[in-house]
């Protein structure tokens, strides 16, 4: 048997054709989560968080995250420190949003607020700690790693 022109098309293709089903079989198995589902509204108040921003940066110390086995630290500064503290602290994970997680915090008289990390999933953690001391709101950006 021969192969002629006609054939090599027909193979390039099925080939070609073939490429394409495995592509669309891996994109539709790729389920990719966004940011934040309210994302809209979040960008309409994007001035608020720049405000908080510079709050934070305005002061003579940052927030220090501290990870313990089992545990995070979270060190308010001494500015700061003589004040009711609350807030939330938001824990994303970039590679798999059913990892989040949203805490209610109040610091102690010291400054400080421990959390337990027993139950959460090692890795990396994009951190978003909206805080508010002495009637002055802040917020906090940072990333750390759980081991």
């Amino acid at each position: 048997m021969k192969l002629h022109a006609g054939h090599y098309i027909t193979a390039v293709m099925a080939i070609f054709i073939l490429i394409m089903i495995q592509f669309m079989v891996r994109a539709y198995h790729n389920q990719e989560s966004l940011v934040a589902e309210d994302y809209y509204a979040k960008e309409l108040r994007y001035q608020e968080q720049i405000d908080k921003l510079h709050n934070a940066a305005a002061l003579s110390e940052e927030v220090r995250f501290q990870v313990l086995p089992g545990h995070l630290l979270l060190e308010f500064p001494t500015a700061v420190a003589g004040s009711i503290i609350t807030g939330e602290l938001y824990l994303m994970r970039p590679n798999d949003a059913d990892g989040d997680r949203r805490i209610a915090l109040r610091a102690d008289p010291t400054g400080r607020f421990t959390m337990d990390t027993g139950g959460m999933r090692r890795g990396a953690y994009s951190v978003h700690l909206e805080w508010q001391a002495g009637g002055v709101s802040y917020l906090t950006e940072d990333r750390i790693h759980l081991d």
